[in-house]
Formats: C-alpha cells, sequence, structure tokens
C-alpha cells in the first residue's frame, strides 16, 4: 500500500509539474508581471497538497492588509513547505530561491516565469545584486518569502537565521510576518520522494513594523522575530552564531 502511494505521489507531482510549467511559460507570453503564473502555482501546489492526503490548515493571529507588501518568514523542515506556503499565504508571493532550482527542467523555467528571485549563496557580489531585485521588487508592490534558516532542519529544531532578509525588509521599508509551519517534517522527510497524507498547520503571525529601524536595531528584530516562529512551532531555536550571508530557500 505504501509503495503504491509513493508511486502516485511521484506521479502527480510530476504530471502537476510538468502541466503547470508548460502553462507557466505560456501565460508568461501574454503577462509579462507574472502575476498569472503565480496564480498556476496556487492550483499547482492545491493539486498536489489534496492528492496527497495533505490537509492545510491555516491559524490567522494578524492582519494581513490586501495588496500591501510583505516579506514573509518561516521555518523550513521540508519540500512541503513549500505547498503549504502557497497554499495558505496571501497571493501573489514570490520566494527567494537557491539559484540551483533555475537549472531543474520545467520546474526552474517556471519560477523564472513567475519572476521568483534566485540568490547564487556562492557568489557575494552576485548575492548582493540579487537582493538588491528583491527591493526594487517589493517596493513595487509585490511580497516575497524566504526561510531565514538558509536550508531544511535536518533534526526538526530550528537553526540560526540569516541576516539577509532582514537587511531586504528594513532597506525596503516593508512588514515582517513571522510564519510558523508545524507537521510538514512528518510528512515528506528530508531526501524523502513519497507524501504522507496528514495535517499541516501554517501559523500566520501579526507583521513586525520596520520602518524608523536602525542597523543597530537589526539584531533585535531578528531575535523577535525568530523567537515568534520558535513559539508558534513549540520549539526553541538553536543557539548557535548567526550567519552573515542572503537567505534563501
Amino acid at each position: 500500500m505504501v509503495t503504491v502511494r509513493a508511486a502516485l505521489n511521484v506521479l502527480v507531482i510530476a504530471v502537476s509539474t510538468i502541466v503547470g510549467a508548460i502553462g507557466a511559460l505560456a501565460a508568461r507570453l501574454f503577462d509579462a508581471s507574472g502575476d498569472s503564473v503565480l496564480r498556476l502555482a496556487r492550483l499547482w501546489a492545491i493539486a498536489i497538497t489534496r492528492m496527497g492526503g495533505v490537509e492545510v490548515r491555516v491559524d490567522r493571529r494578524g492582519h494581513i492588509e490586501p495588496g500591501r507588501p510583505y516579506v514573509f518568514m518561516a521555518n523550513h523542515l521540508s519540500t512541503v513547505d513549500i505547498f503549504a506556503l502557497i497554499v495558505a499565504l496571501p497571493p501573489p508571493i514570490r520566494m527567494l530561491a537557491k539559484k540551483e532550482l533555475a537549472y531543474i527542467p520545467l520546474l526552474g523555467w517556471a519560477m523564472w516565469a513567475g519572476r521568483f528571485i534566485f540568490i547564487d549563496r556562492q557568489n557575494a557580489v552576485a548575492a548582493r545584486n540579487s537582493i538588491e531585485r528583491a527591493k526594487e521588487r517589493i517596493r513595487g508592490g509585490q511580497s516575497v518569502v524566504i526561510f531565514p534558516e538558509g536550508t531544511r532542519s535536518r533534526d526538526g529544531r530550528m537553526l540560526p537565521f540569516k541576516k539577509g532578509g532582514f537587511h531586504l525588509a528594513m532597506d525596503a521599508g516593508v512588514s515582517i510576518v513571522p510564519c510558523g509551519l508545524r507537521g510538514t517534517r512528518e510528512l515528506m522527510p528530508r531526501r524523502s520522494l513519497l507524501m504522507r497524507p496528514g495535517t499541516v498547520t501554517v501559523v500566520i503571525g501579526e507583521p513586525i513594523p520596520t520602518d524608523g529601524l536602525s542597523s543597530e536595531d537589526r539584531n533585535g528584530l531578528l531575535d523577535r522575530v525568530q523567537g515568534e516562529i520558535a513559539a508558534m512551532v513549540g520549539e526553541p531555536p538553536a543557539q548557535e552564531p548567526v550567519s552573515k550571508s542572503p537567505a534563501t530557500t
């Protein structure tokens, strides 16, 4: 039974991604903004989670103003995080993603069509240029999603947050919305292709303003966001030095 479900999950993800990517590339021909692609991405994420037997529950604790740009920050446990956030967060949203994803056939092309922002973590100059592009997008009214840990947790505990996303939000002058993901690691562990049925909870917190904050306030802002997300997921963050590299998916 598990083998059959695993095969069906892989098939659904593969077919949905192929169809969605082709649709995304076609949509980009008629909509240079990429917003049509983001609507397709939401349908893609809904199809994958529902066919996989995953229920996405949303616990809204703050007011998100429609049409206003935000930087959403979430903990990162699993590939399911991406599907759950696309389903739960108000569209349109884009993600900061590591550059390697851009080279994945179909998926990377669809992300390009949706004007996702790719970060080269191995090249500091290129990474800074990507952050500058992200700032311009946010100032133009686009919201972005960042996983400030920079990578998925291996053991379920939150990793130290990187500072790049906080630079981004403060420089763009937009509020940060802390988001807590619960249950995704159990449904699709690291390196697993099997999406197990179950429930995912996405907690969306109250926006935290960055207006008027200076560089001296950055560490305090980081601690506040990290603390709120840790409280949402019920896990204390790891006590390790914070990296200075940009945050990516």
